[in-house]
């Protein structure tokens, strides 16, 4: 709502438009309201967060995410002299912070307050020609959901989990003009230019004698690191604790475009300090990790914007843990919030841990990015291909406790890379509330993490979503995929979904839909089902902040997705249409206006387009295609993208709002700087029926439940059970059976070992039910198949690609390795890489003597029957995919054949014994975990057989944490003097928390005041329960409200205190967060205003949206009638508020009954008007005089007979006109077209017109051509005589002509 539109509303209610209400009053209103209530002071006040009414007010304000802002039309920064808030956190603005959080805006000044805890607050801004005061701004609480935030309270980053700033954190402003001088001191070191402080990597080539440092040979070539000034700061501060805090005001430039725009390095190099582009130390090419800030060993850390403009423009950070610091808790902690990322030439964001073997040495941990936005660059010579769009948005590696939430991703090719190869470990990572929106791909791509995303969007991803490897594994519910290519696809792992929308998607679709959030899936992930596990996740319990409808979603990110918007909203006040998604899919369709019942369509082909149409109540939806696959079908979506139907099928119960019917096919847009949304293909629509819904009737809404869990010997049993409670169920529960489980075997024992002559035999048993089952061991000397192949040992040569790639000191290796191609089990291992065999592909060595070469085969590509060449000569590849070949002494090579995947291969020379070797790991805790340190478990194979490729491995025990006991240890005696000190212990290591001051035993404290003891909280004086107090008193920073020395924790109400002074109390105490109505226990209904009973509150008021009425505070939800403002308008006002939706009669206390339009007291209304069953007349918005007996017409000439005020509908007869008139009415209408004898009353009356003239005195004649004689308007049976009728004379005899 605009200033204009405020200003002009301003004028009608106060100004110009008060001469013509009053004009309007008539004096028939003045007599029937004469005792109606006068109000005053009805302020019609601009809605919060939009313009205001006053030139002392705001031009516009807000709270957001715990921090809140105002703007102030026409006035310069310089003229603002002081700020102050007031509220949960209250202080002012002084030093630094009163530099920079006020600015100057684009027409007036803006003031920013950060750091706040949530709540209503009152913000006052002192300016050189006034004071401008706001209350009633609501700041809400940041969503920490998710793992960052998982098990863990001491803030993540640099502020603590209310919102306000740790103690002793450091804040540093950034601006494009000081960028380069920003000075941070600490601990007698000083850094300047936020490039050199937050660009660790550059410390040590910035020292002199560290040159070496520095140095890097390749490929022939030696390359020096760029130094820098940092003397390793980040990692002062956090050995110290010290939290740091970046805030970037306005758009901090290494590109100097501050919009999205093509980047190049020539034109860069802006920001002192920063990696270079082109240097080869901390990247693996040219321009690899180019022009980053790459902080080492921090902890505490927020780097976030101020307002709505702040951004970061061609740079990038990285947030790295190493190995020697990470004992002492640094690399953890990192927080990145309210920034915009745009012409990033490589990661905006990463996080990077270290990794030795299996074990993550130093995790990166918990990282919190939220409410960003990021932009696709356009890249000049990238340092690589495929990173002309740069490199990664958001990336994690090696690590774990991660949360990336309500950013908003824009034409981004590599969004979130998750773990840098199928070896690199990450855990515990939470996306939620983000949208990619024409977007490439990496939504994530995944390896070995366990993941749980929930409310998203994926809006015309051009390549692929979400993308599993290396056994990931990702929880997904309520997200919405729309206009997606390839939205799920499992290439390792599983992703198992949840009511998530698939709305027009193409491709893999590959994830494991379940409709029982229980349900478990398998993945081989280490973290497997933490999804269902309370002891691996908060999911279990519920504990996130999850809509369950992508309709709901939706709002909450149409309120809170990306950075600080320019005017703040709820998600309660945001409407369906804010969040249409028809424009972006379809521009230009106008839906359909659907008002009348049924309705019926025949759309017939559609190409490129949807069926749009606006439906105004609740209604069911059945649809037809001429088609029912996916290639040539439709869906029913709403504007909000959320699927409802995939083909042809019946929708009920579908609320109003507007809709589309799309084709569910695609073909997928364009990503980049400006993405492209995609295209719909053909569909045809043979038919659209919507009616009506049908109130009664049922519609099955079905909860499932396991009630029988499967086992490998016996089914389960899932049962559904239909939880809708309208209409006649007809199938309360039907029940699906769950298949048998595969058997869980366990280790192979040998029965019987092989000999040269004979096989042997093994068998294992299932750990569950105890079924055996057995194999053969081949003959020693045999190939054996694909059970157990054969691996030589000795001076065997053995080469695997998914280890070494194509590096081999035996081998020369040409050719390309793929991680795409499946995986081949062979020898326990499992294998993922492969070379491919092509044209190009060759494998040379040189055989030191006669012997065998095998090759292992397979994956995606059958290789079964398939040749590959062996010194130019064909080898056909056997059934098991592998091909063994006899070699002589000297050079052999192997060449393409077919083209096949070759995973892994060994040379064996002649006389070698071969064996086949099993392994068989025994395990051993080689270091104990304690409370704060990870133990170690190595697994060592013990198998005696062939050769062991991998003998030993670990995996990390993750730290016990301490176990604190629930009893008090005294560390140290009291003295009668000197104080002593109680703490709780742990029970392993003994570290100490909760360490409590006991006092000296000479001095005895009576205790006086509220304490809190045993559950219940006991008021004392002088050391005894005052159960006579009555009164408020504090504790623990809050007013109980105690009786009879105790406090009753269930009251809600009004309570007084010694001064007279009312107070609403909720949960025992003063609810001084709270400011509107609230229901005493006597039922009545008061205003607050921060927890205080408001008793000079009298007149109306906004609350919730509607407009109340108080006397001295309380609202009368009793009271039923009309109330005058003192603009002159009278309102009627029921249950407490004035019904604005209201139009139609409504009485007065007195019983008067009067016209009301849309809540307001309307006296121009001259018509009848429908009240209690009865049409009445009404007279310039009144009753007409009760009365009143007679005729009146209606606004389109129909007149009525009028008795009491109303239309006597049940009469039929004459009736006496106000004028003396009789005429005839019918049901209470004047029958105008009755003319003749009628009989009423038992007489024969005459009625011309509908209308009996009782003056008149003579003959009429009937139909039948009969004369009557008729006295006062009917026939008189008495009348005997003589009587002229057009100038003939005739003899009446008894009333009749003879």
């Amino acid at each position: 709502m605009g200033s204009d539109y405020i200003e002009f509303t301003i004028v009608c209610i106060f100004g110009k438009g008060e001469e013509n209400i009053m004009q309007r009053i008539r004096k028939v209103f003045a007599k029937v309201v004469a005792g109606l209530l006068v109000v005053s002071n009805l302020a019609i006040a601009a809605p919060s967060m939009t313009y205001a009414a006053s030139a002392s007010s705001f031009t516009t304000y807000g709270g957001w995410n715990e921090m809140m802002y105002a703007t102030i039309k026409g006035v310069k920064d310089a003229d603002v002299t002081a700020v102050s808030y007031s509220g949960p956190v209250s202080g002012s603005l002084t030093g630094e912070d009163f530099k920079y959080l006020v600015r100057d805006a684009a027409d007036g000044a803006r003031v920013d307050v950060m750091g706040l805890k949530p709540g209503t607050y009152t913000l006052k801004v002192t300016t050189k020609t006034g004071t401008y005061t706001q209350s009633g701004i609501e700041v809400n609480a940041q969503d920490r959901s998710g793992y960052a935030h998982y098990n863990y309270t001491d803030g993540v980053g640099a502020y603590n989990d209310d919102g306000t700033l740790k103690d002793n954190a450091i804040v540093l402003y950034v601006t494009d003009e000081n960028k380069n001088t920003v000075t941070l001191s600490y601990g007698g070191v000083t850094v300047s230019g936020i490039g050199n402080i937050l660009n660790s990597v550059g410390k040590a080539c910035g020292e002199a004698g560290h040159e070496t440092e520095c140095k890097k040979v390749s490929k022939g070539k030696t390359y020096y690191g760029k130094g820098n000034t940092n003397q390793g700061i980040l990692q002062l501060l956090a050995e110290n604790n010290i939290p740091l805090v970046i805030r970037m005001v306005g758009a901090v430039s290494e590109s100097g475009l501050y919009k999205t725009g093509t980047w190049a390095a020539a034109n860069a190099g802006l920001i002192d300090g920063l990696t270079d582009y082109d240097c080869n130390d901390y990247g693996g090419s040219v321009g690899d990790n180019g022009h980053m800030a790459r902080m080492k060993s921090a902890k505490d850390v927020t780097i976030e914007g101020v307002g709505t403009d702040a951004a970061m423009d061609g740079w990038g950070i990285h947030f790295m843990s190493e190995t020697s610091t990470t004992a002492a808790g640094l690399g953890k902690s990192f927080e990145v919030r309210n920034l915009t990322f745009m012409n990033q030439p490589e990661d905006a964001i990463g996080m990077e841990g270290v990794q030795e073997g299996s074990v993550i040495t130093a995790p990166v941990e918990r990282c919190w990015i939220h409410n960003n936005e990021f932009y696709s660059p356009s890249i000049t010579g990238p340092a690589e291909s495929d990173k002309a769009e740069g490199d990664g948005s958001c990336d994690f590696k090696r690590g774990e406790y991660l949360t990336v939430s309500y950013n908003y991703f824009e034409g981004c090719h590599k969004t979130n890379l998750v773990g840098s190869s199928d070896t690199s470990l990450q855990f515990n990572l939470t996306y939620h509330h983000n949208i990619w929106k024409g977007c490439k791909a990496r939504q994530p791509l995944g390896r070995q993490a366990n993941m749980h995303f929930y409310n998203n969007q994926f809006i015309g991803t051009t390549d692929y979503a979400m993308n599993t490897r290396a056994n990931a594994y990702i929880y997904s519910e309520y997200n919405l995929f729309f206009m997606t290519k390839n939205p799920m696809d499992v290439r390792s792992g599983a992703i198992k979904s949840y009511n998530d929308s698939f709305s027009s998607c193409i491709g893999s679709m590959t994830g494991t839909v379940v409709t029982d959030k229980s349900t478990k899936v398998t993945s081989g992930n280490k973290y497997e089902n933490f999804d269902t596990n309370a002891s691996l996740s908060y999911i279990p319990s519920g504990d996130y902040q999850l809509q369950t409808s992508v309709t709901d979603a939706a709002k909450v990110l149409k309120a809170y997705n990306g950075c600080m918007p320019e005017t703040v909203k709820r998600p309660e006040n945001v409407a369906t249409s804010e969040c249409s998604l028809l424009s972006y899919c379809a521009p230009g369709v106008t839906p359909i206006n659907i008002s009348d019942y049924p309705y019926t369509a025949a759309p017939g082909k559609l190409s490129k387009t949807v069926y749009a149409f606006t439906v105004g109540g609740t209604v069911d939806v059945t649809v037809s295609f001429a088609s029912e696959a996916l290639t040539t079908t439709g869906c029913l979506v709403n504007e909000t993208g959320e699927c409802f139907q995939v083909g042809s099928g019946t929708v009920t119960g579908l609320p109003a709002g507007t809709y589309m019917v799309m084709p569910y096919n695609v073909q997928s847009g364009g990503n980049g700087v400006n993405p492209a949304a995609g295209t719909f293909k053909e569909m045809t629509i043979n038919s659209i029926t919507i009616k009506a819904a049908d109130p009664n009737a049922h519609y099955h809404h079905y909860v499932s439940e396991v009630t029988k869990q499967a086992t490998c010997t016996e089914e389960g049993v899932i049962t559904y059970t239909c939880t809708a409670t309208n209409g006649t169920c007809d199938k309360k529960t039907y029940t699906e059976v769950i298949p048998k489980t595969a058997h869980t075997y366990g280790e192979w024992k040998v029965v019987k070992e092989a000999t040269e002559t004979e096989e042997g035999l093994k068998s294992h048993s299932c750990t569950v039910c105890g079924a055996e089952e057995t194999a053969s061991i081949p003959k020693k000397g045999s190939t054996g198949g694909t059970e157990t192949p054969e691996v030589p040992t000795g001076d065997s040569k053995v080469h695997n690609f998914t280890e070494s790639g194509t590096t081999s000191d035996f081998y020369s290796i040409t050719g390309s390795i793929a991680d795409s191609k499946g995986s081949v089990t062979y020898n326990g291992l499992t294998l993922t890489k492969c070379l491919k065999m092509e044209s190009s592909t060759s494998i040379k060595f040189t055989a030191p003597s006669a012997g065998k070469l095998t090759l292992v085969f397979g994956g995606t590509t059958a290789a079964s029957g398939k040749g590959v060449k062996v010194n130019n000569t064909s080898k056909k590849v056997g059934s098991d995919g592998t091909v063994t070949v006899d070699v002589a002494k000297g050079a052999v090579t192997v060449t393409k054949g077919d083209a096949i995947n070759l995973f892994y291969m060994v040379y064996t020379p002649s006389g070698t014994s071969e064996t086949t070797h099993t392994h068989k790991y025994e395990s051993k805790i080689t270091k104990q975990a304690t409370c704060t340190e990870a133990g170690v478990l190595t697994y060592t194979c013990t198998s005696t057989t062939g050769t062991c490729d991998k003998k030993t491995y670990t995996e990390t025990i993750p730290a016990t944490g301490h176990k604190f006991s629930t009893e008090w240890t005294v560390d140290v005696e009291a003295t009668e003097t000197t104080p002593g000190s109680k703490s709780h212990h742990c029970t392993v290591c003994d570290a100490k928390t909760d360490v409590t001051e006991i006092p000296a035993t000479g001095v005895v404290e009576k205790k006086n005041g509220l304490y809190y003891e045993n559950g219940t909280y006991v008021y004392y004086t002088d050391g005894a329960i005052n159960y006579s107090y009555r009164d408020f008193a504090e504790y623990e920073g809050k007013w109980y409200y105690v009786t009879e020395g105790t406090v009753d924790i269930s009251y809600v109400g009004l309570r007084v205190n010694s001064l007279g002074t009312w107070y609403y109390v909720k949960n025992g105490y003063i609810n001084s967060d709270y400011t509107g109505l609230m229901t005493h226990e006597d039922g009545r209904v008061f205003y607050v205003t921060s927890g205080v009973f408001d008793g000079e509150r009298t007149g109306f008021f906004n609350y919730n949206d509607k407009w109340y009425y108080a006397e001295k505070g309380c609202v009368d939800k009793s009271y039923a009638g009309f109330v005058q403002n003192n603009d002159g308008n009278w309102y009627y006002v029921e249950n407490g508020y004035i019904q604005t939706g209201y139009t139609g009669v409504a009485k007065h206390t007195d019983g008067s009954l009067l016209y009301v339009k849309d809540g307001m007291y309307d006296n121009t209304y001259t018509e009848f008007a429908q009240y209690d069953g009865k049409w009445y007349c009404m007279e310039y918005g009144c009753v007409i005089d009760l009365t009143y007996e007679g005729l009146k017409v209606n606004s389109l000439g129909t007149w009525y007979y009028v008795k009491n005020g109303y239309i006597n509908s049940d009469y039929t007869g004459l009736m006496t006109h106000e004028d003396g008139r009789v005429f005839y009415v019918t049901k209470g209408v004047f029958d105008g077209e009755r003319t003749g004898f009628f009989n009423y009353n038992d007489k024969w009356y005459y009625a011309e017109e509908g209308c009996v003239d009782k003056s008149y005195a003579g003959l009429r004649e009937n139909i039948d051509g009969k004369l009557y004689y008729v006295s006062n308007g009917y026939i008189d049976e008495t009348f005997n005589g003589e009587v002229l009728y057009n100038g003939t004379k005739y003899t009446v005899v008894n009333g009749t002509v003879k």
